[in-house]
This record gives C-alpha cells, structure tokens and sequence, in this order.
C-alpha cells in the first residue's frame, strides 16, 4: 500500500481524485484504492526554542549570548498541528504501508517541508518524489507516472535545512543582541534582525537618503526642430550626462550657431516585433498587481494560493519562472476552452490562435516551476471573490498573450550633424498592433500622421529653430511597493563587492527574471510584513503604496555591521550552499562557521552604547 503526503489538504484532495478505486473519507487522510492519502498543514514542525534546551535561555540576558544550541538542532510540532502529525505517524507506521510518496512542492523548501516530518518519524520505508506543478488530475497522474527516489534530493534538503537553521541561528542571536542593547540604552520594542528582510531595509533606507542628500545640478537641455520636405522632426541635442551643458553663455552659442543652418541627415530604418510579455511568475504578478490595484505582496500571495488551493483555478502559485513547458503547449487548446466557458466577456479567449507558439514554451528556462497559468478547471466566477477575480483575469489575460502575433513597427533613427553638432532622436511607426489590439485596449494609434517612409531619401534638413530649457538633476525616486519588488530580484546591481555581486549573479543565472536578487517569490512579501509591523517602515494606503522609512529603521542600518545590513551574507551562504548540495561541506561544518560568525559578532557589539531610539534616530 502506498501512502501521499501532501503539503496542504487541497493538494491531499487533488491527489485522491487522479487515483482510481473507491474513496473512504477518514479524520485526516483519504483511502483510495490501494493508496493512503494524507497532509500537513504547510510547516507542522518548528525548530524549537532555545528555553527547549536550557531552561535559562527564555529570560534574555546579554550574557547569555551566544545562545549554545546543541547540534543537530531539535524540531518540535506546531501546537494546532499535533493531532494531524500523529495522524501522519500512525500512517507512516501502518505495516500494510510498504511505499511513501513525498508530494511536498518543487522546490527547495516544499523539499524539507516533507522531509523534516519523516526525519521526525525516524521511517526506514522507501520515500519516493513526486513532483507535482499543476493539481489536475491528468497532471497528477503524469507526476506519479515519473517518480524518483527521494535519496536523489538528498543534497537539495541538506541544503535548506542548513539555510533554515543559519537563519533560525542569526536572527536569534542578532535579535537578543540589538533588542538587549538598545533596552539597555534606554530603548524599547524588539529590534528585529534577519538576513533577509535586514537587507531589504538597508535597500530602502539607501534610497531614501540618497534622494534626501541628492545636491541638484541645474544644466540646459537644447532641442532642435528640423525641416525635411516640409515636414518638421524634433530631436535634442545628442550629449553625454558627464558632459551635461552648465553655463548659460554656451548653450546660447549653440543654439546660435546651428539655428536655421543645414543639417546633413541621417535615417536608419528598423522592422521590429514585440512580442507579448512572458505568463507571471509570483514577483510579477505581485508588481503588477501593486501597479494597477494597490494590492500589497501579501494579499496577492494569500489569494493566489486560494486560486491555487481553493479554487484550483491557476497553477503553482509562488513560482520563480516565467517559462513554460513545452508539452504543456498540446494542452494549451483545453485550457482556452475553459477560459471560453468562464468568462462571458471577451478577455482575448475567443480570438486566442492555438497554431501560434510563443517563445515562453521553453523547456531549456525552465526552474522547478513554471509560470503561473490558468488550468482546465471550469468555474463558477461568482464564487471568487473580487481580489481573486481580478488577480485571475489577470492571469488568463496574460496566458492568452501567448497565442497572439507580436506587435509589428517600424524604427526610425533620425540623426542631425549641424556645425559639428548631432542632435538625434528615434521614431515608431505601428504596421500591425498584433496582442496589442486586443490586450491594451488603450493604445493609441501613431499620434504622428507622417509617414515616416516617405523621408527615406533625404539626405539634408534645416534646423528650422534651436530652443533652450534649463533642467535640474533628479535624484532616483522613492521606492514605491512596485518599484522596490522588481529591485528585490537585481540587488546584485547595487554592490560594489566585486566578488558578493559576482556569487549573487551566480545564484540565480538559471532563474529567468532573477539577477543576483534576495529573498525568494514567496518570502518576499512576508519580510515586507515585518519590517512595517516592527516599525520600521510605511505604507501609504493609497493605491501607489510609497514606501517611507521611519526613525527606528534608520538608526537600525546606521548601527549594523555590513555582513548583516548588506546582502554579503546571503552571496558567502550560497556559496557554502553550492558544497552541501554537492555533498562536499556538511550541514554540520556550515553551521560551525556561523557560530563563529555571532561568537565575533557578539563580542564586537557587547560593549556598544547603541540606541535605536526614535527621538535620536538620524535621517541624514
């Protein structure tokens, strides 16, 4: 008899329906046929409290840090969780139970999810992998049909228990050492530290005071307006930013020195196509439901996962890709079909040409996951509620994006030499809008009534006249929800560290959408969740969600070394990663190195008059 452990009941269900035989509903599990099915309720193990240890460790005391934890680090269940792990247990124990099939996610921590439960039970039974993308039943039984042994993913689970525990480890220490210090200074609260969500608030505050002490240069911008065959073409004057024009007395002997001068031209002309944009993967969709709707990573997070669970609407909901399979594209005609039946209004699914494959059917980009897409299920869309209705639209709009032609136009380089000065600029003209026609609704037809093909042969023009404005330099915004998503997947463009940038590109050079980033899809949002209920930072409430810092986040990145505020130590940890996946450095030998690292850390910041008071905070 085979016994499934799925990561969530929803999945449990799923799974029960793709077996044949007849179907027994027990208190926690399902007997189907000659299968068991069972689940967890995401984590129903934690790593335990330090108090587990040693009684001492519950009250914090500067003195006790660091705090020794034995290896290997115990785990221990969830309080509302005991009763379905001893359901999971008796299972696992069953004598008729010859054969376990590990169902967690595709990924590295749906890995450990699952293997941390039949740790914990101590199981000599053979645990095979089932790896599951899509909950239909058709899909399921494709997955069952190409299971492996769990052993194979051996070095993948060593690999996130160690970052699990790392993470459980310096963010316990470095917690109680800030929090303590600061009480003692005369602070209050809790002074949360982590490797991640630390620094994503570092990001945050960099930006912040980089506009606050931004010192504008004021600069003239000159812009000609060029005659050719009647026609008038605008274009600036072609200069690099270091060579920006700063005195007034020199812009004008410009403009006086090209103005109503012949210009030699030249044109250079494009065909170029646009293809439709790639279906969603989790930060995508997160950025662009921040964009139009205001919604936060949070709730677009909670309700993909009820269209994923729930509903069984949309597939893996917390993928990292934007690629799909490519024998997913003979399934794609289904799909539409039930995209045909759910939506009476026209959102592309009528027009959809199921001959045209687009570049997202790739299996050479391809991570654990693919992009999120809608699935052969049939709704009622009464039954979602409207976030999940619009994020769904969403999704389905941007899975039919696929099946449409891409946007044909044409570039049109023009480029001015007058009196040895070039002025350019670059011109678009639609021949066929392609998805556009039917996906963005409000695009325009070219504004410009010229064609610009009948200009071709032109070879001269006059700059008919020369105007001035003066500018002034801007720094870059302030982070909105939007705009700090998509900078959490390209961190790597903000490190000087030759060799940190080098490792975070290393990280992520097979995740399409992914250059050298921190965090992951699906524990972004929550890290968000923390840095603002610690007070650390704002969220405006409208529907642009800016991002402020406040006091107690600015003194908290002022205060901590670079190894913590920066993401130095994710690009050394994956490193070390790299060697346990391999099986070459063990779980036990890392995690050496990072009781070494808060044993330095500790003794470094004992003695600190450090404070993260608000009325102290600094802002500049």
């Amino acid at each position: 008899m085979r016994l499934f452990i799925a990561e969530k009941p929803e999945l449990g269900r799923s799974i029960a329906e793709a077996i044949q035989g007849t179907q027994e509903n027990k208190q926690g599990y399902i007997v189907k046929g000659d299968s068991l099915i069972t689940w967890a309720f995401g984590h129903i193990l934690k790593l335990a409290e330090p108090e587990t240890y040693n009684p001492t460790y519950e009250k914090w005391n500067l003195n006790a840090l660091p705090l020794n934890l034995p290896y290997p680090l115990r785990r221990i269940p969830i309080h509302n969780a005991q009763s379905q792990l001893k359901t999971i247990i008796g299972l696992i124990n069953k004598n008729e139970v010859t054969q376990i099939i590990h169902c967690g996610d595709a990924d590295e921590e749906g890995q450990i999810l699952m293997d941390e439960i039949l740790e914990y039970t101590k199981t000599n039974k053979p645990i095979l992998r089932c790896l599951i993308n899509d909950i239909t039943p058709k899909a399921i039984q494709k997955a069952m049909s190409c299971m492996q042994s769990n052993s194979n993913f051996k070095g993948l689970s060593e690999s996130g228990f160690a970052r699990s525990e790392a993470d459980f480890i310096v963010g316990l220490n470095a917690t109680r050492l800030y929090t303590l210090l600061n009480q003692r200074n005369g602070g209050q609260g809790v002074v949360s530290v982590g490797r991640v969500q630390t620094p994503i608030l570092a990001l945050i505050v960099n930006r912040e005071l980089e506009n606050k002490n931004h010192k504008s240069l004021e600069y003239f911008s000159i812009n000609g307006d060029f005659c050719i065959q009647d026609s008038m073409i605008k274009a600036p004057l072609k200069i690099e930013k270091e060579e920006r024009i700063t005195e007034e007395s020199q812009a004008f002997n410009i403009k006086n020195l090209c103005e109503g001068q012949e210009a030699s031209l030249t044109i250079t002309k494009e065909e170029k196509k646009e293809y439709p944009p790639l279906p969603f993967n989790l930060l995508e969709l997160q950025a662009e439901c921040s964009r139009l709707f205001g919604y936060s990573p949070d709730k677009v997070l909670e309700k993909t996962q009820s269209l994923r669970e729930k509903h069984k609407a949309i597939s893996y909901n917390r993928s990292d890709c934007q690629y799909l399979p490519e024998n997913l594209f003979a399934e794609s005609p289904q799909i539409i079909e039930c995209l045909k039946a759910n939506f009476k209004e026209d959102i592309g699914q009528h027009n959809a040409n199921t001959s045209i494959k687009s570049k997202a059917f790739d299996d050479s980009k391809l991570s654990a996951h693919y992009g999120i897409i809608p699935l052969q299920t049939k709704l009622n869309l009464d039954n979602l509620d409207n976030a999940e209705l619009t994020i769904y639209q969403l999704i389905a709009k941007r899975f039919l994006m696929q099946f449409y032609p891409p946007c044909l136009y044409q570039s049109f380089k023009f480029s001015f030499q007058v009196k040895g000065y070039i002025f350019e600029t670059t011109k678009r003209q639609d021949v066929d809008l392609g998805f556009k026609a039917t996906f963005e609704k409000e695009v325009e037809p070219n504004k410009e009534s010229l064609d610009f093909n009948t200009l071709l042969d032109s070879k001269v023009a006059t700059a008919q006249s020369v105007s001035l404005s003066k500018e002034k330099t801007k720094p870059r915004p302030l982070y909105t929800m939007t705009t700090l998503l998509k900078d959490l997947n390209q961190v790597s463009k903000y490190v000087k560290d030759e060799k940190i940038k080098k490792l975070l590109l290393e990280k992520d050079k097979d995740k399409k959408g992914e250059s050298g980033g921190i965090g992951t899809p699906a524990t972004r949002s929550n890290h968000i969740k923390t840095l603002i209920e610690r007070e650390y930072i704002s969220v405006s409430k409208d529907k642009k969600q800016n991002i402020k810092v406040l006091p107690k986040g600015f003194k908290l990145i002022e205060n901590l070394p670079q190894m913590l505020s920066g993401v130095d130590m994710t690009a050394l940890w994956y490193e070390q990663q790299k060697e346990i996946q391999k099986q070459t450095l063990s779980r036990e030998e890392f995690l050496k190195g990072i009781h070494t690292f808060i044993l330095n850390l500790i003794q470094e910041n004992k003695e600190s008059k450090m404070s993260f008071n608000q009325a102290e905070a600094k802002t500049n």
